[in-house]
């Protein structure tokens, strides 16, 4: 029996040492690989979902600027009709364009409903 240091492979154990030392190498390396993937999946989805974010961000902004715009307009054309109902106006108006006046005293003619007019207009819905 020859004395051969302990550790060291028989030689026909060589090529089966190396081929396991590149698996290892090998399921390390792929190990790094599949982590490094993931990682990489990660990220791009946070940066996914962030620009999903600033998206509907955008939107949201554009809506509201269109909102207050709709509630300026809604607020001016309701002064708009609250001018335009005003009794001055309304007043002036009629004498300007149509010649009218308000009525005096004397031009003021007060007609009697018929009883059965009244009962009539009653059934009908129409209040008295």
């Amino acid at each position: 029996m020859s004395r051969r240091p302990t550790g060291t492979p028989l030689p026909w154990e060589g090529p089966r040492a190396d081929a396991e030392a590149r698996a290892e190498r090998r399921r390390r390396r792929l190990g790094w690989i599949a982590y490094a993937m993931i990682l990489v999946a990660a990220l791009a989805s946070v940066v996914w979902r962030q620009t999903v974010g600033v998206e509907r961000f955008r939107e949201l902004q554009k809506t509201r600027e269109e909102m207050a715009v709709a509630r300026a307009e809604r607020d001016e054309l309701a002064n708009r009709i609250l001018q335009l109902q005003r009794r001055e106006r309304i007043v002036a108006f009629a004498q300007q364009r149509l010649g009218m006046h308000v009525a005096r005293d004397e031009e003021i003619v007060l007609l009697r409903v018929p009883a059965s007019a009244a009962r009539s207009g009653s059934a009908a819905g129409v209040k008295p």
